[in-house]
């Protein structure tokens, strides 16, 4: 492994949700994760190759549309919403509970755009996907915002394609 596990292991040591959500570090890193998927999925459904950069409006939008959002505080700026977003997808990722395949795979499954899909339309029907794909991810997250399982995951995704 390129990483020690115990290195890997510390970028993950949250308590527990409101952790992971203001965790700058993870944000940032979640931000180059969330562009990769969208890029390789927009890439996907047009067959071309594209990179793309989402919107922080539109992980807003995502986020503010499932039940977590109630349990990071629901009173959140645009931005804050957004990081918010990208800081559980990074820690879901570094957790193995979630790949990069099997989130491209999501978005890709509910992203019904084409070469003609105006810029509007692409941000509402992307937003829809990145909702789509924290609803598929979100069971990977504690219940409890208090509160997350530690266990390792023995570096199986759960989420992951069949």
């Amino acid at each position: 492994m390129w990483v020690s596990q115990l290195a890997w292991d510390r970028l993950t040591e949250h308590k527990n949700i409101r952790d992971i959500v203001n965790d700058k570090g993870l944000a940032k890193l979640g931000d180059s994760l969330v562009n990769l998927c969208y890029s390789l999925a927009k890439s996907m459904v047009l067959g071309d190759v594209t990179g793309e950069k989402v919107q922080d409006r539109v992980l807003a939008r995502s986020i503010r549309a499932v039940p977590l959002y109630t349990q990071i505080g629901h009173k959140t700026d645009i931005g804050r919403a957004a990081d918010a977003y990208e800081a559980i997808f990074a820690w879901l990722w570094l957790k193995r509970r979630v790949s990069i395949e099997a989130a491209v795979d999501i978005i890709v499954k509910a992203l019904p755009i084409g070469p003609e899909t105006g810029r509007k339309e692409e941000g509402q029907v992307a937003s829809h996907a990145f909702q789509v794909l924290l609803e598929q991810t979100a069971s990977q997250l504690p219940s409890d915002p208090l509160h997350i399982d530690m266990s390792p995951q023995n570096g199986s995704h759960p989420v992951s394609n069949p």
